[in-house]
């Protein structure tokens, strides 16, 4: 480990027990957790020398050890901007903490929904039972200095038909410092949600955001998680997913990549129960100078299982691009089904992208693919377009967003679908 992450997790040592003093007189718990999370920390540093996972990342913001936890409870700035409502039941967090007057009401939540802040919660038994932190410096970094987040439990055959939202936003008084969300979603046997995490704002310095959610699926359970990340270039984003899944459960993951200076985002499942299902879409759409990084880790743990991934990503200007994904199906785990895509376009002469698809497959009696493609849009095409009466600039315009069509158009919401087109459409006008 070199002297820059020795002196990065050093300093996180030295606050450490002051921040833990202050959490204690706030009222919030799970010491024990954040001391293990702490301990990973120290262990494993932040150097990256050798690590396959870190050969295209830039771990460097965090190696510096710029960016601090600021414990107390900080109300937001005033005129604190928030995206429009779309009729969901919406939990609102400013610079990781939970702002109840921002939020919707909580005082009679549908029938078989628990949800609130988890600080106020206090779950200290099934949190980081997902999340393994014994080889993730990020996450066990957000396990030791988490101060807020969601917890939603789902009781036994609960379905709830409106969309639970939680919008995370930063502003000018996150300045410098580490925001480290943590939230637990755990969906009881036979239920049903559909879940919206928003990232967004920033202030007008650097931040370092490093969010962490836990999700549990028990047995035939369904979770839909939209995410979208649309946060301003002097946010660092680090953040991952953790979700395990029982018998005959479905995890739906929808992320869309729109903004922020260098985002990286990993999603681990562990299928766990025989016939288990889950659908992994994403889009990443850079511009300028952005760096935009996707990493997925799915682990066949249990037979007759299914995935199905497809990430795309449209890079403008300068901009960067990694997709990482890792299908692994353990030895016992036959009938499975698993399939991983990746596409990518460059729009323009200095946009980079790497596509590291893998299968790892310790079966035989399984059905796996893997395939990634990365170019430019076709000139036949574009001319086609243009044949018909279209300029250039409209032409590339509608054939990117034919391109990115296909993971936005299947989002569940209608009015954060309807959102999110138009979204895409404003920035491929902006960079073509």
């Amino acid at each position: 480990m070199n002297t820059a992450t020795l002196n990065a997790a050093a300093r996180y040592a030295d606050l450490f027990p002051g921040y833990l003093e202050t959490l204690r007189s706030l009222g919030i718990n799970g010491a024990a957790l954040r001391e293990q999370g702490l301990a990973r920390v120290k262990v494993l540093g932040f150097s990256v020398a050798g690590r396959e996972e870190w050969k295209y990342g830039d771990i460097r913001p965090l190696a510096e050890g710029a960016f601090m936890p600021r414990p107390g409870l900080v109300k937001p700035l005033a005129g604190l901007a928030l995206p429009a409502e779309i009729g969901a039941l919406r939990l609102v967090f400013v610079n990781g903490r939970f702002q109840p007057d921002l939020s919707s009401p909580l005082v009679a939540p549908p029938a078989g929904l628990t949800i609130g802040s988890l600080a106020e919660a206090g779950d200290t038994k099934t949190l980081g039972t997902v999340a393994d932190i014994s080889d993730a410096a990020v996450t066990a970094l957000n396990t030791a200095f988490w101060h807020d987040g969601l917890k939603l439990e789902l009781a036994a055959g609960a379905r709830i038909a409106q969309p639970i939202e939680l919008v995370f936003v930063t502003d000018g008084q996150a300045e410098g410092a580490l925001v480290a969300p943590r939230n637990l979603i755990i969906a009881g046997p036979g239920s049903e949600a559909t879940v919206i995490e928003r990232y967004v704002g920033g202030p007008d310095g650097p931040v370092l955001v490093a969010p962490v959610t836990e999700v549990i699926c028990g047995e035939n359970a369904g979770i839909t998680h939209l995410k979208w990340f649309d946060e301003t270039e002097d946010v660092l984003h680090y953040g991952s997913s953790h979700v395990r899944q029982e018998s005959g459960s479905t995890y739906r993951s929808r992320e869309f990549l729109l903004g922020g200076g260098l985002l990286r985002r990993e999603v681990h499942l562990a299928l766990a129960g025989s016939g288990a299902t889950c659908e992994l879409t994403g889009l990443t759409l850079a511009a300028g100078g952005q760096k935009a990084d996707v990493r997925t880790r799915v682990n066949h743990d249990a037979p007759g299982c299914t995935t199905d991934e497809l990430y795309k990503g449209l890079f403008l200007g300068r901009s960067q691009g990694v997709f990482d994904g890792m299908i692994k199906v353990a030895r016992d785990s036959q009938q499975t089904q698993a399939f991983q895509t990746n596409r990518n376009l460059l729009l323009s002469e200095d946009a980079v992208s790497r596509s590291i698809p893998r299968l790892e497959i310790y079966a035989d009696d399984v059905k796996c693919s893997h395939g990634s493609t990365t170019g430019q849009l076709g000139e036949d095409q574009v001319f086609y377009l243009r044949s018909r009466g279209f300029d250039e600039a409209t032409a590339r315009n509608l054939l990117s967003y034919a391109f990115a069509g296909e993971v936005v158009e299947p989002v569940e919401v209608p009015a954060l679908r309807d959102e999110l087109i138009a979204a895409v459409r404003a920035k491929l006008d902006r960079g073509l």
